[in-house]
C-alpha cells in the first residue's frame, strides 16, 4: 500500500512539472498575470483548472431506472422526510442528514434509534460518489438508504413494515412510478412487521418475500431519484477558476497554493468533488470508540447484500457486477476510510469518521504534525508526514476551503414536504 502511495506521489509530481511546460522552460514558472493573479505558475493554473466545474450532472445510475424520474424524485423526497419510516416513527433519513447542516450531521456519531459508530456524512454532491458509507458498503445511493433504513441504530425498522406503509399511505405515488403492489392487504400472506431472519418474514413463500423485497429496493430508488437533485455547485471558487479573479480573496489563493503544494491535500482531493474516491488509512484515532476496521469489514458487507448493483434487484447489472467481482478485503483496507468531499465542508462539521475533529483548523493540525497517536485498525499511510505548515499557511488554507461551499440546492428541496 505505502509504495502504491509513494508511486502515485511521484507520478502526480512528475505530472504537475510536465503539465505546464513548454519549449521554453523559463516559462514553466511564469506567472498566470492574465489571470490577474500573480502567485500561480503556468503548470499550477494547470492542476487548478482539473478542480472546477463540478459536472453539469452527477454520472448516470443503471442499476436505478428511475434514477432521474422527477415523479420518483418527489416520492423519495416524501419518504427522505417521514419519521414514520423507522421503527418507532421518530427518525428519518433527514434526523441524520439535515438541510439544515449540509445534509450532514451535527453529532460526531450520529443519533438515530441508537448512538451509532460513525459521523453521517454529507449528502450534498453525494450522487458523484462512487461508493458509500466511510466503508463503502454500499454501491448505490439507492442500496445505501436500504441499509439505514433496517439498520439498528439508525432507522431500525423493517422491510415488511416500510411496505405496509407504503400501501397504506403512497399507493398512489408509487404505482404511478413503480407499477402496482402486491396484495400487501392479505396480512396472511404479508405479515405487518419483519425482516431476514425474523421469524414472520422467513415464514413467507419465497415468492412473496421477492415481491417485499422489490417494494424495499423500489423504496431505495425513489429516495436515490431525491437525493440525485441535492447538488450543490457554482462555489465562490469555481467562480474565481471560469475567471472571475475577485471572487475569492488574496488569503483563500495562498492557501490554494498550499493545498497544491506544500500540503499536499490534492493528493487525495484531486477531481471537481474534491475526492479520489478511494480508501485511505490515516491513523485517525478511534477515542472511545471501539476498533473499527473500516473497508476491511465493508467489502463483504458490500459482496452479499443482495442489493447491490449487481445483485437481482438492480435494474442493470453489467457494469457493477464487473467491479463487484474484483473485490475483496485484504490486510491493506483495514482502517481504511472513504476520502470525502471537500465541497461544502465549512458546513458539515465535525470531521473524519469518527466525527471527533470539531474544525477545519483541527483537522489541518492533524495533518500538519503527520498525524497522532491513538488507536486504530491497520497500518497508517507512510505518505502522512509532517508537512511544516506556519500558522499563516493553516489560516489561508481553512480560507480557501471556505470557499468550496457551492450555492444551495433549490429551495423546495431543503424543506418536508406535505405528506399523506
Amino acid at each position: 500500500m505505502i509504495i502504491r502511495l509513494v508511486t502515485l506521489w511521484i507520478i502526480f509530481n512528475c505530472a504537475l512539472f510536465l503539465f505546464g511546460c513548454s519549449e521554453d522552460e523559463s516559462s514553466e514558472m511564469t506567472l498566470v498575470s492574465e489571470k490577474g493573479d500573480d502567485i500561480f505558475t503556468a503548470r499550477e493554473w494547470n492542476v487548478i483548472q482539473r478542480l472546477s466545474p463540478l459536472p453539469e450532472a452527477p454520472p448516470p445510475n443503471p442499476t436505478n431506472r428511475v434514477a432521474d424520474n422527477p415523479e420518483a424524485a418527489h416520492l423519495g423526497q416524501m419518504l427522505f422526510f417521514d419519521t414514520r419510516f423507522s421503527r418507532d416513527g421518530t427518525v428519518a433519513c433527514a434526523t441524520c442528514h439535515s438541510p439544515f447542516h449540509g445534509f450532514a450531521d451535527v453529532e460526531g456519531t450520529s443519533l438515530g434509534a441508537g448512538r451509532g459508530t460513525r459521523n453521517a456524512p454529507t449528502l450534498l454532491n453525494a450522487a458523484y460518489n462512487k461508493w458509500q458509507f466511510w466503508d463503502g458498503r454500499a454501491d448505490t445511493l439507492w442500496s445505501q438508504a436500504l441499509r439505514a433504513l433496517e439498520g439498528e441504530v439508525e432507522q431500525a425498522g423493517t422491510r415488511l413494515q416500510y411496505a405496509h406503509l407504503i400501501h397504506q399511505y403512497y399507493a398512489t405515488d408509487y404505482e404511478s412510478v413503480f407499477g402496482a403492489l402486491p396484495k400487501l392487504e392479505d396480512t396472511t400472506r404479508f405479515p405487518s412487521d419483519g425482516k431476514p431472519g425474523d421469524s414472520a418474514f422467513d415464514s413467507m413463500s419465497e415468492v412473496d418475500q421477492h415481491a417485499v423485497n422489490t417494494v424495499f429496493a423500489n423504496i431505495g430508488k425513489a429516495i436515490e431519484a431525491y437525493e440525485r437533485l441535492l447538488i450543490s455547485r457554482d462555489a465562490p471558487f469555481d467562480r474565481y477558476v471560469a475567471g472571475d479573479t475577485d471572487a475569492i480573496s488574496v488569503e483563500a489563493k495562498r492557501g490554494l497554493k498550499t493545498f497544491i503544494g506544500k500540503g499536499v491535500c490534492i493528493l487525495c482531493h484531486d477531481t471537481p468533488t474534491f475526492t479520489d474516491n478511494e480508501f485511505h488509512n490515516l491513523g485517525i484515532p478511534q477515542g472511545t470508540l471501539l476498533e473499527d476496521p473500516g473497508r476491511y469489514a465493508g467489502i463483504p458487507l458490500l459482496l452479499a447484500d443482495p442489493f447491490n448493483g449487481g445483485g437481482i434487484y438492480s435494474d442493470d447489472t453489467a457494469v457493477a457486477a464487473r467491479i463487484l467481482n474484483f473485490l475483496e478485503p485484504i490486510q491493506q483496507h483495514q482502517g481504511e476510510f472513504k476520502t470525502p468531499t471537500l465541497r461544502n465542508i465549512a458546513l458539515t462539521a465535525p470531521y473524519f469518521h469518527t466525527g471527533d475533529f470539531p474544525t477545519l483548523e483541527s483537522v489541518i493540525e492533524f495533518n500538519n504534525v503527520g498525524g497522532i497517536g491513538g488507536n486504530f485498525a491497520g497500518q497508517r499511510e507512510g505518505t502522512l508526514e509532517p508537512l511544516g505548515l506556519s500558522e499563516a499557511e493553516k489560516a489561508d488554507l481553512v480560507k480557501f476551503l471556505e470557499t468550496l461551499t457551492g450555492e444551495s440546492p433549490p429551495a423546495h428541496l431543503l424543506t418536508k414536504p406535505n405528506l399523506p
